[in-house]
């Protein structure tokens, strides 16, 4: 499996996150390991949280592989 398609992975993953937390989507914060951070922080907190999330991942994702971090001795 080419290690490129992960992080692509993680950039829609971070991408459909962020969007779930900008948007409020129900379904998503409905979920059971969703629903332990808003009981922690409350809802508009754990948006914040997902939010944050979700930037790292897609911003993780895109620095791997426009080759500003290299992490190749990882695979």
């Amino acid at each position: 499996m080419n290690k490129d398609i992960l992080f692509y992975l993680m950039m829609g993953v971070g991408a459909l996150i962020f969007a779930a937390s900008l948007t409020n989507w129900d379904w998503f914060f409905k979920q059971r390991r969703a629903q332990i951070m808003v009981k922690a922080m409350g809802r508009n907190g754990a948006r914040i949280f997902y939010a944050l999330l979700g930037i790292f991942f897609a911003v993780f994702g895109w620095m791997v592989l426009s080759g500003r971090i290299a992490i190749d001795s990882l695979f």
